[in-house]
C-alpha cells in the first residue's frame, strides 16, 4: 500500500464544476489515510473528486494489497452505486481530498451530469484497460508505462528542467511495486537504470520524467524479451 504519499502537498489540478447546485450534497473532506468506502460494502452514492488524490486498493490471492488505480480531480468514484451493487475496492485518501457526493438516480436524470459521468467512466476504463495490457509486459516496461500514465494524469511541466514533467506524488519503491506487481528490489534496479539513461531524475516526491526517454526505455525492455 501507499505509505508515504500523505506527507506531500496535493497536486494543484482542479475538477471542473459539473454538479448542479441543486443536486450536490454537502462536500466530504478526507484527511490523508481517510477511507471513503471499503470493499464489499453497499454502494449508495457517486463521488466527484474536487481536489486531492485517492488510491483504490484491492486484495490479491496472495494476501497482498494491490493499488488498482490512483484517482484525481474530475474522476468519479462509487460507480457500483449505479446498479445498486457493492464496492469492488477500498478507496483511501492519499493527499487531503474533497469530494462532492451525488445521488446516482438524480445524476442519471440530469443530462449534463449524466454525460459527464459517462465520460469519466470511459476515461477510467481506458486507464484500467491500459493496466491490464501492461500486465503482460516485462516488469521494466510496466514501470515505465506507470510513470507515463501518472505523468499524463498528475504531472505538470517542470520549472527546473526544460522538457521534463514533474510528478507531485511521493512514489516510494514499494508504491511502484504495488502499482506494477513487482518487488521492491526489482523496482530499485529499474529506477537506477532509468536514471542512468536520463529518462528519470530525482527521488520520491521530486521525480522528473522525460516522456520520450520513458517511451524509448519501454521499447528497450520489451525488445529484451523478444
Amino acid at each position: 500500500m501507499l505509505h508515504t504519499l500523505e506527507n506531500l502537498p496535493a497536486p494543484v489540478h482542479q475538477a471542473p464544476d459539473v454538479v448542479p447546485a441543486g443536486l450536490a450534497l454537502p462536500t466530504r473532506t478526507l484527511e490523508p489515510g481517510g477511507v471513503l468506502y471499503e470493499t464489499d460494502r453497499d454502494a449508495s452514492s457517486l463521488y466527484v473528486v474536487d481536489q486531492g488524490v485517492l488510491k483504490a486498493v484491492v486484495p490479491t490471492s496472495l494476501g497482498r494489497d494491490r493499488i488498482a488505480d490512483l484517482y484525481g480531480p474530475g474522476d468519479v468514484l462509487g460507480l457500483a452505486a449505479l446498479d445498486g451493487g457493492r464496492h469492488a475496492e477500498t478507496v483511501v485518501a492519499v493527499h487531503e481530498a474533497v469530494l462532492t457526493p451525488i445521488d446516482p438516480h438524480q445524476a442519471m436524470n440530469d443530462r449534463k451530469l449524466r454525460d459527464y459521468v459517462v465520460r469519466a467512466m470511459a476515461r477510467q476504463l481506458r486507464r484500467a484497460r491500459q493496466m491490464i495490457d501492461e500486465a503482460e509486459m516485462p516488469v521494466g516496461a510496466r514501470v515505465t508505462r506507470a510513470f507515463l500514465r501518472l505523468a499524463n494524469q498528475f504531472g505538470h511541466p517542470s520549472d527546473e528542467a526544460d522538457g521534463m514533467i514533474k510528478l507531485p506524488l511521493a512514489l516510494t519503491h514499494e508504491d511502484l511495486a504495488d502499482l506494477t506487481g513487482s518487488s521492491r528490489v526489482t523496482i530499485t534496479r529499474i529506477l537506477g537504470e532509468l536514471r542512468g539513461d536520463g529518462a528519470l531524475q530525482g527521488t520520491r516526491g521530486v521525480y522528473l520524467a522525460d516522456l520520450e526517454g520513458l517511451e524509448r526505455a519501454t521499447d528497450g525492455y520489451v525488445m529484451q524479451v523478444l
